[in-house]
């Protein structure tokens, strides 16, 4: 399973740092993270992108679905064939950005109170790092 490790670095060199020596550790983490004061996109922005991305899928199967409950001899040509395929796909895009935006289906990632302690260290210029490892075993060399 999974675990993800918040840390939160003095300086981008510090930062560098701490990953170069997680690296020689031997320790293989699958991603790392470093998120500094305004330089990611908002949780909105990314739930909005993953929404529209979903949504277009979506949309695009329903126009394939329309399309061959419509038969053969029901699609006048291949231009208004498209033309279908593409309407479903804007309607389910733009439906799953307004869906997404909302953050229905979007998960919290970190509980609230850690997410203003780490806003407060970003204002005072601090880099928060999040080191994914692949079980707790990892978890524990990193923190140890």
């Amino acid at each position: 399973m999974s675990q993800e490790i918040y840390c939160v670095a003095e300086t981008e060199d510090r930062a560098q740092e701490l990953i170069e020596k997680i690296k020689r550790s031997g320790i293989t983490a699958e991603r790392f993270s470093l998120l500094r004061a305004g330089s990611s996109i908002s949780e909105e922005a990314r739930n909005a992108c993953n929404g529209a991305v979903g949504g277009a899928i979506i949309g695009v199967l329903f126009g394939v679905a329309v399309l061959s409950t419509m038969g053969f001899d029901g699609i006048p040509g291949l231009f208004e064939a498209i033309l279908l395929l593409a309407c479903a796909a804007l309607g389910g895009t733009m439906f799953g950005a307004i869906v997404g935006s909302t953050g229905l289906f979007a998960r919290r990632r970190i509980p609230a109170s850690l997410e203003r302690h780490f806003k407060e260290e970003m204002s005072q210029g601090g880099i928060v790092m999040s080191i994914q490892v692949r079980d707790v075993t990892q978890r524990d060399r990193v923190t140890a």
